[in-house]
């Protein structure tokens, strides 16, 4: 069997959405080759097995950044041309059994989901601009209205309906993780990607953010949600992961250069 050695993290892959268009993308291969080695800590994992390996394909660019916790829209969109100029939604998922993954994704729609999605998302970006790093300076916002700003906008995100969501790619694979040369774990990730347009969604959020009076803050959520990926997973861990990805990268913080939110 076709073994590729990666250092990919604990992460996950898993999904299908019902009720969403499906688009076909021509996708950039990964320049992964079988022997390749990296550790992870004293962990080394070994992908076994993927979708297309008995024809000698490729393990997409694509997989490897999201599998490895690199949750970055930009290098995502350039990996996978069907998503400039769209709002991408990752849902990855695991388990010991590629048919239980795959069953678990078919009964997730992010029509219905997304409303709890956006709102984790939003909760972390508030959370960061009113009392992290990124606060202002000599702010003294208690917790109290850190609460009720993070309800107020929670609330708002109940309201979103998402719309013209179109399923961009999809993937398998398997893993077999070893340490001191025993394997300890083995598992299975299913990976898929839907994006809708960014202009789309702006207005939807446009419509349930108009009203707020911090801008700035208003700007920095709407950014987030618009340009980064939004990520969900039948593992907790991992939404924290992605959550905390463009945190450390602070790519929402300067929402100064967007030019598609319109607020009447």
């Amino acid at each position: 069997m076709k073994k590729i050695i990666f250092g990919a993290l604990c992460l996950v892959a898993a999904l299908a959405f019902t009720g969403c268009a499906t688009t076909t993308t021509q996708t950039k291969s990964s320049s992964i080759k079988e022997g390749d080695s990296v550790k992870n800590g004293s962990k080394k994992r070994t992908m076994v097995d993927h979708q297309g390996a008995t024809f000698g394909a490729a393990v997409p660019q694509w997989v490897i950044a999201v599998a490895s916790g690199q949750y970055d829209a930009g290098y995502l969109s350039k990996s996978m041309p069907g998503l400039e100029g769209k709002k991408a939604f990752v849902v990855q998922g695991r388990g010991t059994n590629l048919d239980f993954v795959k069953s678990w994704a078919t009964v997730y729609s992010i029509e219905t989901e997304v409303g709890g999605l956006l709102e984790r998302q939003t909760g972390k970006v508030v959370t960061e601009k009113m009392t992290g790093s990124q606060s202002a300076k000599g702010s003294q916002t208690t917790p109290e209205e850190v609460d009720k700003k993070l309800t107020d906008y929670r609330m708002a995100m109940q309201n979103v309906r998402i719309v013209g969501l179109e399923k961009i790619a999809e993937y398998w694979t398997e893993t077999e993780v070893s340490e001191k040369g025993n394997v300890v774990d083995d598992y299975f990730e299913y990976y898929a990607v839907y994006a809708m347009d960014k202009k789309l969604l702006s207005v939807q959020l446009n419509n349930v953010l108009k009203d707020e009076t911090d801008t700035e803050l208003r700007d920095a959520v709407m950014k987030s949600l618009v340009d980064e990926l939004t990520v969900a997973s039948n593992d907790k861990s991992v939404e924290e992961a992605a959550d905390n990805y463009f945190i450390q990268q602070n790519v929402f913080m300067d929402a100064s250069e967007t030019n598609y939110f319109v607020y009447e």
